[in-house]
């Protein structure tokens, strides 16, 4: 397994341990992510499984928008998260990852979303943690490997207006600078 897989593997359990936390009456609270709410924080995460899953098996930038208001939080959101991933999984495994995939960000090796995946997953458990309240503890080789691995996708994402500016970190662990180079600070509500 390469690190990218274990890290990917890891930040899908991070995100579904949290995402089952989530009640009802939590969906529509506000989110640790901007303007999101907990539910589109969670609706925009199941979907990015489904759209990099798109994306892996040819399907252009274009093609994914019709996927933005699609509402993945039915009975069961854990359920949901896990079948966009296994298409995801699956996609990753038939598809050359040195091929560009067409991301909105721009023209990307296909390994480089399975890296972005991982972020995503890892900086949004944070951010569905803050809404919900509960702790937010990524693994020490999870927050290495994506401080490592994403910090300049992050860099890329802020100069497109993407992401906000870095802030300041709470300490020198991964996990406090991983946060401020997204732009977010280590707290709970």
């Amino acid at each position: 397994m390469t690190d990218t897989v274990r890290a990917l593997y890891d930040a899908e359990q991070l995100w579904a341990d949290a995402l089952a936390q989530v009640g009802p009456a939590a969906l529509d609270r506000p989110s640790g992510c901007g303007e999101w709410t907990n539910r589109d924080l969670i609706n925009h995460t199941i979907g990015g499984g489904h759209r990099y899953a798109m994306l892996l098996a040819g399907a252009s930038a274009a093609d994914t928008v019709a996927t933005r208001g699609t509402d993945y939080i039915v009975d069961d959101p854990v359920g949901e998260f896990w079948t966009y991933e296994t298409m995801l999984r699956e996609a990753a495994g038939d598809a050359d990852l040195d091929e560009l995939v067409d991301h909105r960000a721009g023209p990307r090796p296909g390994h480089q979303l399975l890296t972005m995946r991982a972020m995503e997953l890892t900086l949004h458990t944070h951010d569905l943690a803050v809404g919900i309240g509960i702790e937010w503890v990524p693994s020490d080789a999870l927050a290495d490997y994506v401080l490592t691995e994403a910090t300049p996708i992050l860099e890329e994402f802020r100069a497109m207006g993407m992401i906000g500016p870095a802030v300041e970190p709470a300490s020198s662990s991964a996990e406090d600078r991983l946060l401020a180079i997204a732009g977010r600070a280590r707290s709970t509500r």
